[in-house]
């Protein structure tokens, strides 16, 4: 009987620490301006991406889509080679 209260007791200790260590680091996030910046990085990517979805005839595009052709065809052809001996 004493293990199971120690055992809550222990459970207990280890969500308030990890409770307390989130919250601490989400005041430092905070204070620090770190949130933002964040925010700011991701919403610069997406913007990125999306303009990069908007220019389907960019040079960009074309090598991935070259890259996305080729790469499968390469493998085909070294497993054909390996499988051919």
């Amino acid at each position: 009987m004493r293990g199971l209260a120690m055992l809550r007791n222990t459970r207990t200790i280890v969500g308030l620490c990890a409770l307390s260590g989130v919250s601490v680091t989400a005041v430092i996030g905070w204070a620090t301006g770190f949130f933002a910046w964040a925010v700011g990085s991701v919403r610069s990517l997406w913007d990125g991406f999306i303009a990069f979805l908007n220019s389907p005839f960019s040079w960009e595009h074309l090598a991935a889509g070259a890259g996305v052709l080729l790469v499968p065809i390469v493998i085909i052809v070294v497993i054909f080679a390996l499988a051919d001996n």
